[in-house]
């Protein structure tokens, strides 16, 4: 038995809110041949809608590893504490940086927040047809959107913050040594956005946590993702496959390289990886 962890968005997921159907007809494939698939992603579970819920994971992993899941049941769930949540609240409003506060059961953000989302919506979405519109990850993530300016009362996990007039190393200069950071893994979000979470919250830990349930080992775990919040997934698994799509940067840190999600890349990794014929 294998445990194959899945990244979500450009992965599985096309950020216009659709599973390819091969992808989907490889999991299950896979699950009948004895596999786990866990869905391993930097959306909370209130995220998790669509086309994402058309699979029935053995387990899952969000938050980018602050929830945790095994067959519907809990895990484990870790937040920010106040005062790292002030600090950083702080930072975004002195550098005015728009920003997305993530919490298991929904996001929050401010009003300037929501207002840059349907700036970016207008930019990026206006061409599609009405369905895609409603789909498209931008949308449905400012429909998910709770305006509020009492953040600090929320039980947040990940903040992803949106490109803003500071580059992403700036913002990673000034708090790496308190916080994890990663480089955009929405890619509307913009080439300067990022994710901001607690330094023991990583998508490696939830990794740890289901292997440790299923009392398996690194040997039995494969890892497939397509962003730089993917890497310590790859560090962990003995396995390890970058999609087609991915960024050099993130190609070259794997085992293997798929095809893009867009050319049956989950298929053909499965083929390769001997989980289906």
């Amino acid at each position: 038995m294998k445990i194959i962890f899945l990244d979500a968005d450009g992965t599985l997921l096309h950020h216009e809110g659709f599973i390819p159907q091969s992808a989907l007809q490889a999991c299950q494939l896979a699950q009948k041949n004895g596999h786990k698939i866990v869905l391993c992603t930097g959306r909370q579970k209130v995220e998790v809608y669509g086309d994402m819920l058309k699979l029935d994971y053995d387990g899952m992993i969000t938050g980018s590893g602050a929830h945790v899941e095994v067959n519907h049941h809990l895990l484990e769930e870790r937040t920010f504490s106040k005062e790292q949540l002030q600090i950083l609240l702080e930072y975004m409003h002195k550098n005015d940086i728009d920003a997305i506060f993530e919490t298991t059961e929904g996001l929050v953000g401010n009003q300037k927040t929501y207002d840059h989302l349907d700036q970016m919506i207008q930019k990026q979405c206006r061409h599609l047809s009405p369905e895609l519109f409603a789909k498209h990850g931008l949308v449905q993530v400012q429909h998910n959107l709770k305006v509020t300016d009492a953040i600090l009362e929320y039980p947040v996990n990940k903040i992803s913050f949106l490109e803003s007039d500071i580059s992403y190393q700036q913002i990673y200069d000034a708090l790496h040594r308190q916080f994890d950071l990663v480089p955009a893994t929405f890619a509307p979000f913009g080439k300067e956005s990022g994710e901001i979470s607690e330094k023991t919250i990583t998508k490696a830990t939830g990794m740890k946590s289901i292997l440790n349930y299923f009392d398996r080992s690194a040997e039995d775990a494969i890892a497939i993702g397509d962003g730089f919040n993917d890497l310590c997934m790859f560090e962990v698994a003995k396995t390890s496959v970058a999609m087609g799509n991915a960024p050099i940067e993130v190609q070259k840190k794997a085992d293997r390289i798929t095809t893009s999600l867009d050319n049956n890349g989950i298929y053909n990794a499965f083929i390769v990886l001997g989980l289906i014929e």
